[in-house]
């Protein structure tokens, strides 16, 4: 019987604030997306399912049984990449995960069986011996994603593997992630919508603490049609339009500029979009106003 991760009506309350608020979901084998603007939750949701801060409310079960019962046994079955952690710039890679593999309480023989295939998995087998500080950040990332394989474990929290990465080097890391999704449970949270467009099972969209959609890319993009419009005109006029929709997107096209909006109904106008639809428009649709995952959608483009 596959693995199942499921959330009820998960709460954490700091004071006053309600950093999140009954949220349920359940996770199965591969990817699911999870996308927010800054403060949406996604951290606090992560910590929570990681065991590193107590709920207020709610459960967490893994098949079946709360990871509060389970302690030690719960940590060994996840591996977790906050984001943008240290390395140690004078540690090879190989030594890296070894020291990462101790600090798990792993036993000294299953580190030197699982840290080369750990890095053979990530593509940075020929690279073992290399110190971390002649690498890239694509391949610091990728030795960070190798050390959270070690102890094999059956799910993978993920948050912002790609951050500050270029093009190239995020698609390796996606790839990567896509692969070690086929027989494991992956959380992956990003404000690089592109990073999961391709990859994920199901996207997870939070909202000041709140779940405002869990579904397929397929079922969110379904809902969208009807919803995504732009107007056409001179950059003048474009701009002049952005004053009243400030969510919207300006592009710049083959016969002129175009403002791109997410909104229910469209305005008298406004022509829809009936093709090419993608979730940076479902993040739009979902999640306008939220200035902070705004800025970084348009950044991700």
């Amino acid at each position: 019987m596959p693995n199942q991760l499921e959330i009820r009506n998960l709460t954490k309350q700091y004071g006053d604030f309600r950093a999140l608020s009954n949220v349920s979901f359940t996770l199965d084998e591969g990817v699911t997306g999870l996308l927010g603007a800054n403060g949406a939750g996604k951290s606090t949701l992560m910590k929570l399912m990681t065991d590193h801060i107590k709920r207020t409310g709610g459960e967490i079960l893994w098949n079946g049984t709360d990871i509060l019962q389970m302690g030690a046994k719960w940590r060994g079955l996840i591996g977790y990449t906050p984001q943008l952690p240290g390395v140690y710039d004078d540690f090879s890679a190989k030594r890296f995960l070894y020291y990462m593999g101790a600090l798990k309480g792993m036993k000294r023989r299953d580190i030197k069986e699982q840290t080369l295939e750990m890095l053979n998995a990530v593509n940075l087998g020929d690279q073992a011996h290399k110190k971390i500080g002649t690498f890239s950040g694509g391949m610091r990332q990728r030795v960070l994603l190798a050390s959270s394989m070690l102890g094999r474990p059956q799910v993978l929290i993920l948050d912002e593997p790609t951050a500050g990465l270029d093009p190239e080097e995020r698609i390796r890391i996606r790839n990567d992630i896509a692969e070690l999704a086929r027989d494991r449970i992956v959380l992956l949270a990003t404000h690089v919508v592109s990073d999961i467009a391709c990859i994920a099972k199901r996207v997870l969209l939070l909202r000041k603490g709140k779940r405002i959609a869990f579904e397929t890319p397929q079922a969110l993009l379904e809902d969208a049609e009807g919803k995504i419009g732009e107007f056409s005109g001179s950059y003048e006029e474009i701009r002049a339009l952005q004053a009243k929709y400030p969510n919207g997107e300006i592009a710049q096209h083959k016969d002129g500029f175009v403002l791109r909006i997410a909104e229910n109904p469209l305005p008298e106008g406004c022509r829809p979009v009936t093709d090419a639809l993608t979730l940076e428009d479902v993040c739009h649709l979902y999640l306008k106003g939220d200035r902070e995952y705004g800025g970084a959608a348009k950044t991700a483009v």
